[in-house]
């Protein structure tokens, strides 16, 4: 049923429970991709109109960590076939990670119910909502 499926990971607990459903799928369709994907935020502040990047050893502390949460995905899939974990480049995550599944030519998109941060989802709306909402592929939320 499914080719290929992408699962949006963020390190978070609905995250971590879409990892696991993501793999119950992955056992199921034996030959089906699995890649799990994290968007690195470059770390910025806005002030008037202009933003201003964190410095690099800033930005480079946030790559570590990102890759870190990227890696935990990567550990837990790495005993089954056809697997990956990326870590890609920063931007809006929804639009990247379905920007991503577009060009890679995803069949399923896999995302926690809520990620890291409810003050930052309640200001923004939550990545799961924006995928869903702008998705042209099924999606699976899970909580």
């Amino acid at each position: 049923m499914f080719r290929k499926i992408l699962l949006a990971y963020d390190g978070s607990e609905t995250a971590k429970n879409a990892l696991t459903k993501a793999i119950e799928l992955k056992e199921t369709f034996k030959d089906a991709i699995l890649e799990a994907v994290l968007v690195f935020q470059i770390a910025s502040l806005v002030v008037n109109d202009a933003m201003v990047a964190g410095t690099a050893l800033v930005q480079e502390d946030l790559y570590e960590a990102a890759e870190t949460v990227i890696d935990e995905a990567r550990k837990r899939i790495s005993h089954l076939p056809f697997t990956a974990a990326t870590l890609l480049d920063g931007g809006p995550p929804a639009k990247v990670i379905l920007d991503y599944a577009e060009e890679q030519k995803f069949d399923l998109i896999i995302a926690g119910s809520r990620g890291l941060g409810t003050f930052k989802e309640l200001l923004l709306g939550s990545v799961s909502y924006e995928i869903v909402q702008h998705a042209k592929i099924p999606v699976m939320v899970v909580k």
